[in-house]
């Protein structure tokens, strides 16, 4: 990785998101939607309610997050930058825009924010991902393989989504929404809140001598396993992480810490707590564990970058960020290290972030400190 940047209840910039996670300063406000009373979102530092509504917010959370992370980089070259655009929104959100005589109809289609990011940005081919919440992991995992084959010089990985009344009325019909925010690992968890976001890497195949390098995607792995849709078999987690750790030539023991998918629901994080104990053994109770979703909570498409990144920065500054609304921590995982205040991690080397979707849609990444 060689750029990055992020837009996020923290504020804009990588600076503020890193100082918004040791602080655990978010912004917040009511749901946009009469449907939704009592329900409370993530929005970008200082955004409205009418902000966060409006037709072409997706399309604007990407072309900032992606401005950041291109900041510096030759215009001349830019053409040559894939843009690979994760998102749970591929055109529900704006038909129901158009459909209200709001926005352009045209934005209905799956690939017009990627497409539509990428001439305003003066890039090359656009690509959208969608799987579900592990959309961003999904869109890192492709543009790793697209850069290993040679199909791509530079790719700029961009996780985004709104806070939409389809996502908020989704999720409800499957009662997995909570009223009082993400609470990963929580005794009393009682589901996932919403939140606005957009984040992006920029990343390019390793060259001898480049002092630009922030940190090595070093491995990743996908599966798609489950029995419910609402409910993420540990099986199709563990087969991730470990497809993860194989791409990157690590075993369970050289992990540094692991940034959890939590997303604060009682079967999400029963399944993954499980995983890693497939995968990690005995090591598991004295391995770090957090999760930023306590504090940003569920960024759905834009989760799986902004999470990377969080892991990336906790490498280049050895410090993990603590888990928010966490304590009192379930009874059944006291015994595990789930990190709730800052933790100096000076000699971390690798980490690896979990991202999971609904469907049963499975990820891990797996980050190298540069």
């Amino acid at each position: 990785m060689v750029g990055m940047g992020v837009v996020a209840p923290t504020g804009h910039g990588v600076p503020a998101l890193w100082d918004g996670l040791l602080a655990e300063r978010a912004h917040r406000l009511p749901m946009p939607y009469d449907a939704a009373r009592g329900h409370r979102a993530g929005a970008v530092a200082g955004a409205s309610a009418a902000e966060v509504v409006a037709p072409d917010r997706l399309l604007d959370l990407v072309c900032l997050a992606a401005g950041e992370a291109l900041d510096g980089l030759d215009l001349g070259r830019r053409a040559g930058v894939t843009l690979v655009v994760g998102t749970t929104d591929t055109g529900g959100n704006a038909l129901g825009h158009a459909l209200a005589g709001a926005g352009d109809d045209r934005a209905a289609l799956a690939g017009w924010v990627a497409e539509r990011a990428a001439e305003k940005l003066g890039l090359g081919a656009a690509v959208t991902v969608g799987s579900a919440s592990a959309s961003g992991a999904v869109a890192l995992g492709y543009a790793r393989d697209l850069l290993l084959a040679g199909d791509a010089e530079e790719a700029l990985v961009v996780g985004a989504d709104t806070v939409s009344k389809s996502a908020f009325h989704g999720l409800a019909a499957l009662r997995t929404l909570g009223v009082d925010g993400c609470q990963p690992f929580h005794e009393a968890r009682r589901g996932i809140a919403l939140s606005e976001a957009a984040a992006a890497c920029l990343l390019r195949r390793p060259s001898p001598g480049d002092d630009a390098v922030l940190g090595r995607l070093a491995g990743y792995g996908a599966s798609s396993f489950t029995t419910h849709m609402a409910a993420p078999e540990s099986a199709g987690i563990e087969l991730a992480l470990r497809r993860a750790l194989a791409a990157a030539s690590l075993a369970p023991g050289d992990v540094s810490f692991v940034n959890a998918h939590g997303p604060g629901t009682k079967l999400g994080d029963v399944a993954e707590m499980r995983a890693l104990a497939d995968v990690f053994g005995d090591r598991v109770r004295a391995l770090p564990i957090n999760s930023v979703k306590g504090l940003l909570w569920h960024c759905q498409g834009a989760a799986g970058v902004i999470e990377s990144l969080a892991c990336l920065l906790s490498l280049r500054h050895g410090t993990l960020t603590p888990t928010t609304a966490a304590e009192p921590v379930d009874p059944q995982w006291r015994e595990y290290d789930i990190v709730t205040k800052p933790r100096d991690l000076a000699d971390a080397r690798s980490a690896v972030s979990v991202s999971c979707g609904l469907g049963g849609v499975n990820t891990a990444v797996v980050w190298e400190r540069a």
